[in-house]
């Protein structure tokens, strides 16, 4: 998270400067399955993949968010394996920076981004977790859970807290996901699961925290994470 404002108004803005270079800079990483209706009179369309997982501040600009997301959306962050724990695949979108210094110049606020592709994954899903890191001093102590899917965040506070994993509903309105305009709130219902979390509880779920190998080096600590939020997920 920046110390400050942001340095760009929006994604469009991001991109449009040209010191910002995909693969030098950043990088995308996303994921859409296919869907499909091969039953006549089905309601929906594969239900189960009409989920998504994101980390719009990932890589270098919020630590660890990258590797929780594509662990959440069932992929082993190092390896991209999918999971065998019986849950669902989700699709997932991850924007990354990848400066070896000052990728908090790359923040761009949930409410200003207008990324197309991040877009239009989160506009064709029913149900959203989306995941941020803030400073200690904002988490205090716990996990900062908000978003506007009250029912998929009453559930992964009632998972995190099974698995004793410090968390709370946020009041804080900087972190507690509730503006209509933050793109993880554009799903079809409305709303998201959206987990704000401290920087040393980042810290905490990698043997070695860098960017590099971070997704070499998760610990028990992360994978108790990443099985309640599946869980959360099957359960919507």
């Amino acid at each position: 998270m920046p110390r400050g404002p942001d340095t760009y108004a929006s994604m469009t803005a991001l991109y449009a400067d040209p010191n910002n270079v995909e693969g030098t800079t950043y990088a995308k990483r996303w994921l859409r399955h296919e869907w499909r209706q091969m039953v006549e009179e089905q309601v929906t369309d594969n239900t189960e993949t009409e989920k998504i997982v994101m980390a719009i501040h990932g890589g270098g600009i919020e630590a660890g968010t990258s590797e929780i997301a594509l662990a959440t959306a069932g992929h082993h962050p190092a390896t991209l394996v999918p999971a065998v724990d019986g849950y669902a695949l989700h699709d997932f979108w991850l924007f990354e920076g990848l400066l070896p210094s000052g990728n908090g110049d790359l923040h761009v606020t949930a409410s200003n981004y207008d990324e197309p592709i991040a877009t239009e994954l989160v506009e064709n899903a029913r149900r959203c977790i989306s995941l941020h890191g803030c400073k200690d001093t904002q988490a205090n102590g716990k996990i900062q859970l908000g978003g506007l899917d009250h029912e998929l965040r009453d559930i992964v506070l009632e998972e995190l807290e099974a698995v004793e994993i410090p968390v709370e509903i946020a009041t804080n309105p900087m972190l507690d996901g509730s503006l209509p305009d933050n793109i993880a709130n554009k799903t079809r219902i409305g709303g998201c699961a959206q987990l704000e979390m401290g920087t040393s509880y980042r810290g905490s779920l990698f043997g070695i925290n860098t960017r590099p190998q971070r997704k070499n080096t998760t610990n028990a600590q992360f994978w108790l994470l990443v099985g309640a939020l599946r869980r959360s997920m099957s359960r919507v």
